[in-house]
């Protein structure tokens, strides 16, 4: 197919070289900008729209693509919603590299032609891919020139991660730690697998629609903890923020806006059912239902009680692990540990129990805004199957934080500072 002429209007730091392998760029904060070079026919146009809605917020989670349009300047209240359940031969077991992503692409066009009938009202999108389709880790590289460097990142991240060197955007950003003794800085290496995003992003192309951003999945759920950090003094504001995935959990540490640690656990509320399913012998959506119910009601039945103690040993896992990172990040940083932590996604109370008993610090299910309770209330009103409380409205975190993408200003200083660090 022929590309249709657009008025692209794209940002690219000076220090940005495509070289043979060209990276994608992106910088530390939530708000991740993904350029390819226009060879590639994808290009992720910054335009800020002029329209009262802001970006559809495409999250592409591991049962489901899920569609969320924010409304009217204070962007509190859904004004559509669509979710397109992903059909995989078997959806009870965790998403592997080897899958193809057909199914998720297959989901796309789906989500694609209800657009118009889903009550969409803006035709720019932001997409935010998972694990595995999108890696990230914390390394330390040398100084080298720009292009050096970026070829050097792309061949780091196809050696950690095990991708293909051609089928690879990658980029390393820094984290503004100290430097340490031997010359080396401290950089997120984050990496993408080109062929899905591109083909994931072509069924929306084809329909006259316009991605401003492609980001992973936890830089999505991150800019919910930092919908309020917005000016240059919020980056003394350290919190960590734990977000609780169906596979994985991502363990934060956020500088106002920015993102100053991450890691991922091979550890998610996948593993919790998986662990209550087998001590009760119950299916796994029944021992979801059952574990959800009991944290969030506190029920003191015995089928409460021993949900809870099923569970209890992947919270104390996650919880332990959360603890050393941000112990890590006081050290690394040369500050202190952050004094509060957002536990978002599919963690519950009682995971706050656990990193609050691990790390001694207080822990949360939603921010001093309310912010989740808001969206839990608001898809509530909407009748899409969401309970007013913030456990149901789990499933839509992604989503709504990239489709608050558009409530932050302008990072166009923030990215190239980034990327010339």
């Amino acid at each position: 197919m022929q590309r249709r002429s657009r008025d692209w209007r794209v940002i690219i730091p000076k220090s940005a070289k495509w070289g043979n392998s060209p990276p994608f760029i992106v910088s530390t904060h939530p708000v991740w900008l993904v350029l390819f070079p226009p060879e590639n026919r994808v290009l992720f146009s910054f335009r800020r729209s002029k329209s009262a809605r802001g970006p559809v917020g495409i999250d592409c989670g591991s049962d489901a693509l899920r569609l969320l349009q924010l409304r009217g300047s204070a962007r509190e209240l859904v004004s559509a919603q669509l979710e397109v359940p992903i059909a995989r031969s078997q959806p009870h077991l965790a998403v592997t590299k080897g899958e193809s992503g057909a199914e998720w692409i297959r989901a796309a066009e789906d989500a694609a032609l209800e657009w118009k009938r889903a009550g969409f009202r803006s035709r720019h999108f932001l997409l935010s891919i998972p694990s595995p389709r999108s890696q990230f880790q914390i390394v330390s590289l040398p100084s080298l020139a720009p292009q050096d460097f970026d070829r050097a990142a792309c061949w780091e991240a196809s050696d950690r991660f095990g991708m293909d060197h051609e089928d690879l955007s990658a980029s390393a950003l820094p984290t503004n730690a100290p430097a340490t003794t031997d010359g080396k800085s401290e950089y997120l290496l984050v990496a993408a697998e080109r062929s899905f995003v591109e083909a994931m992003l072509e069924p929306f192309l084809r329909r006259g629609l316009e991605p401003i951003a492609v980001e992973p999945r936890f830089a999505s759920a991150a800019r919910v903890a930092s919908r309020q950090a917005r000016r240059e003094s919020d980056r003394s504001r350290v919190r960590g923020v734990v977000v609780v995935g169906r596979e994985e959990t991502t363990i934060l540490v956020l500088r106002g806006d920015e993102i100053a640690f991450a890691r991922e656990l091979p550890l998610g509320s996948l593993a919790m059912d998986q662990a209550v399913s087998e001590r009760l012998a119950l299916s796994l959506d029944d021992a979801a239902m059952l574990r959800w119910d009991a944290a969030e009601t506190l029920q003191h039945s015995h089928a409460a009680q021993a949900a809870r103690d099923a569970s209890r040993g992947v919270l104390a896992s996650i919880a332990n692990e959360a603890t050393m990172c941000f112990r890590y990040y006081s050290v690394r940083f040369r500050g202190g540990t952050p004094p509060v932590v957002l536990v978002l996604g599919d963690g519950d109370i009682a995971l706050t129990h656990e990193i609050r008993n691990a790390s001694g610090i207080p822990s949360m299910l939603d921010d001093e805004q309310g912010s989740v309770l808001a969206l839990a209330k608001s898809l509530k009103s909407r009748s899409c199957g969401c309970e007013e409380n913030i456990g149901r409205a789990s499933r839509w975190i992604a989503a709504f934080g990239a489709a608050s993408r558009s409530m932050l200003p302008s990072r166009a200083s923030t990215v190239a500072r980034g990327v010339a660090a």
